[in-house]
């Protein structure tokens, strides 16, 4: 008791609260670490590394993997001092507005090649002004043939080539042609060339046969063609192999009439002091936009930079973006929502939030509500998935089976929604319907590896992996197979199934009526006060919960209407959370379930309890399956509408990790989905936006798993105390799996 009490306040604090952050502590490890993998890649790359570079690649690829997946980031405003360098260029360069796209343009190629090196390309231009585009082109297109040749040995060649310039074409070719084979120069054809190029007379037989050859090898035409381009070079004192020439053969590989503008502008830039194109070029494409959003009008840009920007600024709020976007409002606040205009099925138009946006001094927090709305569909499979894999660790059983069980639910889902048998269902019927085949699709698939395993004694994990193979190959054969056609649409141009009919779809959140967001409320309200309604006769105060209850479900689904700006969030997300309840319900407060628990923790204790050790497998993996179905049938009903082979992707093995993560808790499965939803749909703009491999996001799923199956490390780094004996024991949810 003493040196309990010797232990500081906050550390016993910690002690309590540290073990329910081990997964928050893994996620926030595996980020760091995942961190040095980019400086590891930038230092083999490139063999040192810049520590403010690399500090800057790791947030901006940060930032795009949050605002890919949950829609926050943090943009930069626009002010008159972020167009500087535009404003001094227009203020000396008269340019229209038609002019901004091309100048932006040979700006940002400017940048690419150095402007040094452009100031070259436009003095050699210059140098031969008396060609045109054409005649310069073929003259830097030649150096490499003139190399390859050997400009000498070229020059050397002249009597032969003007000499057989006099024959005939057909006869130049054919005598080249006789001696393709041969060893030594026949009598005769050292008599023809002679008499057409007496200068070669004193040549010895092999030397010329050796030049005839190289012609014909050359071809006789652009052997001719490079001598007068050798001869051109030689006319302006170049060689074939000089700097001059090597930038002649680079400005014909950009092509003549590109450079030409490129080095007028790096000139103009060079004559009023801008060293930095790459950053003109932006300001010039924000000018741009500016102008397509008629907040610039004049015909001179450069008027229109002196005398309209700073007025506009005031009266707009303008957040520049990637890419050189802006976004703007022109009823500006502290905080306020763009809009965008989102062209719909048919001639009509709407307008959409694009992004909510709140001031922070000369920058803006940005939410984009279609980034979230995408993660939290990408993340409902995983999470319903993640259900199925952690009821059967609840059973002591590895369940690796959930691909199948997915693909056994999509499949006969997708058939109901499609199959003319239920064509004509009202939707309150049809929907219901296809959900349902889908459950007992993922129920028999489930329930198969587990009478095997507890009437046969075979291995859950080795059947469930086989079945895996059967039911995703099975349904690879039902969709390709075209003799007889049984699920194709045979007028897809990709093997698929067709689309489910309208009346099979998941409604979305957009097209419902907010009175049944309000009939929700009340309905999870009274149920509340329903259950408690002997306690309130002694005690009104436990009324709040229930009422706090039902505003938060109101809450929650006025939010998701809101943020379904695409019209995709699907009521899938509400038998998500209907699931999840489901399977907490069922294994805390059901007797099924706590013989399941029972049976998962010890099996020798339960058949002495009296309890079917064999009935409870079957359950288990029966509704485990049922879980991984109704997540098959959801992703078919609510994004998809169809099914190709190869269609899940992984997702049940996914599913694993997700479970892992939630240590088979099924109210964590929300939080853990969501984290695995958010790295799969902000990885592609991480990618984008920091130019780094999107295979990242894979070592980072990778790290969390290892740390959460290895938590002494999480515990060792961040100071948590070690796992109690009742959190082991909740975390012993593989181990009866393993062994059998």
């Amino acid at each position: 008791m003493a040196e309990t009490r010797n232990i500081p306040a906050f550390a016993r604090r910690w002690g309590k609260i540290s073990p329910a952050l081990v997964p928050l502590f893994a996620v926030i490890t595996a980020l760091i670490i995942s961190s040095l993998f980019i400086v590891l890649t930038e230092l083999l790359t490139r063999g040192s590394v810049d520590v403010g570079q690399e500090l800057n690649i790791i947030g901006t690829a940060y930032n795009g993997l949050l605002e890919g997946s949950v829609g926050l980031t943090i943009s930069n405003t626009l002010s008159s001092e972020q167009l500087a360098l535009a404003k001094q260029y227009t203020a000396s360069v008269e340019i229209g507005e038609r002019r901004i796209n091309n100048v932006a343009r040979f700006a940002g190629e400017i940048q690419t090649y150095g402007i040094a090196t452009i100031l070259r390309y436009g003095d050699l231009l210059e140098r031969f002004s008396t060609l045109d585009d054409e005649a310069l082109t073929t003259l830097g297109q030649s150096i490499e043939g003139i190399q390859t040749i050997g400009e000498e040995k070229l020059l050397a060649l002249r009597p032969l080539l003007t000499g057989l310039g006099t024959l005939e074409r057909s006869e130049a070719t054919a005598l080249l042609d006789s001696l393709v084979d041969a060893t030594e120069l026949p009598a005769e054809a050292r008599t023809a060339i002679e008499a057409v190029a007496p200068e070669v007379s004193s040549m010895a037989d092999a030397d010329l046969l050796a030049d005839l050859k190289l012609i014909q090898d050359t071809g006789l035409v652009r052997a001719q063609r490079l001598l007068e381009q050798a001869d051109l070079l030689q006319a302006n004192n170049l060689s074939a192999t000089s700097a001059e020439s090597q930038d002649l053969a680079s400005i014909a590989a950009l092509e003549v009439a590109k450079v030409r503008d490129w080095a007028t502008t790096a000139a103009e830039l060079q004559a009023i002091n801008i060293t930095a194109p790459g950053a003109f070029g932006e300001q010039m494409r924000i000018v741009k936009d500016l102008y397509d959003n008629e907040l610039l009008t004049a015909e001179n840009v450069g008027t229109a930079l002196a005398t309209e920007l700073d007025p506009m600024l005031q009266n707009n709020f303008i957040i520049l973006r990637p890419n050189n976007q802006v976004l703007i409002d022109r009823n500006p606040g502290i905080y306020g929502i763009i809009d965008a205009e989102d062209r719909l099925e048919g001639e009509t138009s709407e307008r959409r939030v694009d992004a909510v946006y709140l001031r922070l001094g000369e920058r803006a927090l940005l939410f984009f509500p279609s980034n979230l709305e995408t993660m939290i569909i990408r993340s409902i499979p995983f999470i319903i998935a993640g259900l199925a894999v952690a009821l059967g660790f609840k059973a002591g059983l590895f369940n690796i089976g959930a691909e199948g069980q997915l693909y056994a639910g999509g499949i006969l889902a997708v058939w109901v929604g499609f199959s003319p048998i239920f064509a004509g269902l009202p939707p309150l019927i049809h929907v219901p319907l296809c959900i349902i085949v889908g459950v007992i699709g993922g129920f028999l698939w489930g329930a198969l590896p587990g009478a095997l395993k507890a009437y046969a004694g075979s291995h859950e994990v080795i059947n469930t992996i086989m079945l895996n193979f059967v039911m995703i190959l099975l349904v690879d054969w039902l969709i390709k197979s075209t003799n007889p056609v049984i699920l194709l649409d045979t007028t897809a141009s990709v093997p698929r199934t067709p689309f489910v009919v309208d009346g099979a779809k998941l409604p979305t959140f957009n097209i419902i009526s907010p009175i049944w967001f309000v009939l929700a409320a009340l309905f999870i309200m009274g149920v509340g006060l329903w259950q408690r309604r002997e306690q309130l006769a002694q005690n009104m105060r436990l009324m709040i919960r229930p009422v706090v209850n039902g505003l938060l479900v109101l809450v929650l689904a006025l939010f998701l209407a809101w943020v379904s700006v695409t019209g995709q969030l699907h009521l899938g997300f509400v038998l998500m959370l209907l699931a999840v309840w489901f399977t907490d319900w069922f294994l805390e407060r059901t007797t099924p379930g706590f013989e399941l628990r029972t049976v998962g923790a010890n099996p020798d204790a339960a058949k002495y309890a009296g309890m079917s050790v064999k009935w409870n497998i079957v359950l288990a993996m029966a509704l485990s399956g049922a879980l991984a179905g109704l997540a098959g049938s959801i992703e078919i009903m609510g994004v998809h509408f169809n099914m190709t082979p190869g269609f899940f992707g992984g997702v049940g093995f996914d599913a694993i990790a997700v479970a892992l993560l939630a240590r088979t808790n099924p109210r964590n499965m929300i939080w853990a989905g969501l984290l695995w939803g958010a790295l799969l749909a902000g990885a592609g703009l991480m990618q984008t936006r920091a130019e780094i491999s999107i295979d990242l996001v894979k070592i980072i799923q990778a790290l969390i798993i290892m740390f959460i199956a290895a938590d002494y490390i999480i515990r060792f780094l961040w100071r948590v105390p070690e796992a109690s004996a009742e959190e082991k024991e909740r975390t012993l949810f593989a181990a009866k799996g393993w062994g059998g």
